[in-house]
């Protein structure tokens, strides 16, 4: 019997013996969006890149236009769920190895909406949104560095989840177990809340408040989106995100949402030498803006 027993036993540790380990394998390489031509840019069209089925697509084929500059475009185009309800979305596509992203502080709490236009414009760049939230006494809500400069204090909450950092002009999305909470910056922003991390959009997100959304994004290399959504839940503008072809050939690896409603605003500059604004109702104290290198 006790021979009969130790067989058995030594039967099923071989079933749940451990697998054999298998080194991580490197992550896809993600090619530049489709994209018209621009004059001194190495980005060229590729094949569309599947992204995950959220019941969200795109509702025709939209606009895009090149910035000044080279390495960015504008696109707009308008996407509709299975269940009815759409959204119209403005995103500027770049590339950070023609451009590098950037932290404009507005300290002028009477600036008003419109200064958009002339804070990207005095920072020499050809596109920007919004930035992050802010206090009733306009200052900023969290950790932000514009120029190496530091204001405000890091917050860790159920809002600012996460933020963008800039480092030797390498911008990444930092969430905050992996934060180094500013060190070694010239560029920092706290935000939130996630919207998308390893291509998925995140799970307990508001449902039920529309409004315009803001939104910074990365395919996890070289490829940024800064754009918005009008108008849209937390969760839809996550699930929007994460939509096959949202943007054909590129695909969101991480999001990450920042102010919105009235503070919602976008500026770019196009190669023809026209501009595009939708400025805020509301001034805000921070712009993210995209500056050719």
């Amino acid at each position: 019997m006790k021979a009969a027993f130790w067989a058995s036993l030594l039967l099923l540790s071989a079933c749940v013996a451990p697998q054999p380990f298998l080194p991580p394998q490197a992550p896809l390489a993600i090619e530049p969006p489709m994209a018209p031509p621009v004059e001194n840019t190495v980005i060229s069209p590729p094949p569309p890149i599947s992204g995950v089925e959220t019941g969200w697509s795109r509702a025709g084929q939209g606009n895009v236009r090149p910035l000044q500059g080279g390495g960015a475009w504008l696109h707009e185009f308008s996407v509709r769920h299975e269940g009815g309800a759409g959204a119209e979305v403005q995103a500027v596509v770049l590339d950070v190895n023609a451009c590098r992203l950037c932290v404009l502080d507005q300290p002028d709490s009477w600036a008003g909406g419109g200064a958009i236009d002339d804070v990207l414009d005095r920072a020499g760049a050809v596109a920007g949104v919004n930035g992050g939230f802010f206090s009733p006494e306009f200052t900023p809500l969290g950790l932000m560095m514009a120029d190496g400069r530091r204001t405000g204090g890091w917050q860790a909450n159920k809002l600012l989840t996460g933020a963008l950092a800039v480092r030797n002009g390498v911008p990444q999305l930092e969430w905050n177990a992996e934060s180094a909470r500013g060190a070694g910056c010239e560029a920092f922003l706290q935000a939130g809340p996630r919207l998308v991390d390893a291509g998925r959009p995140m799970e307990s997100l508001e449902r039920t408040k529309v409004s315009a959304r803001t939104f910074v994004a990365t395919n996890g290399a070289n490829l940024w989106v800064l754009g918005t959504v009008r108008s849209t839940t937390l969760a839809g503008l996550s699930a929007i995100l994460a939509t096959r072809d949202f943007i054909p050939g590129l695909r969101i690896a991480r999001a990450l949402n920042l102010d919105g409603g009235r503070s919602s605003a976008l500026h770019a500059w196009l190669s023809g030498g026209e501009s595009v604004t939708e400025a805020g109702w509301s001034t805000v104290r921070n712009f993210v803006g995209v500056v050719p290198r």
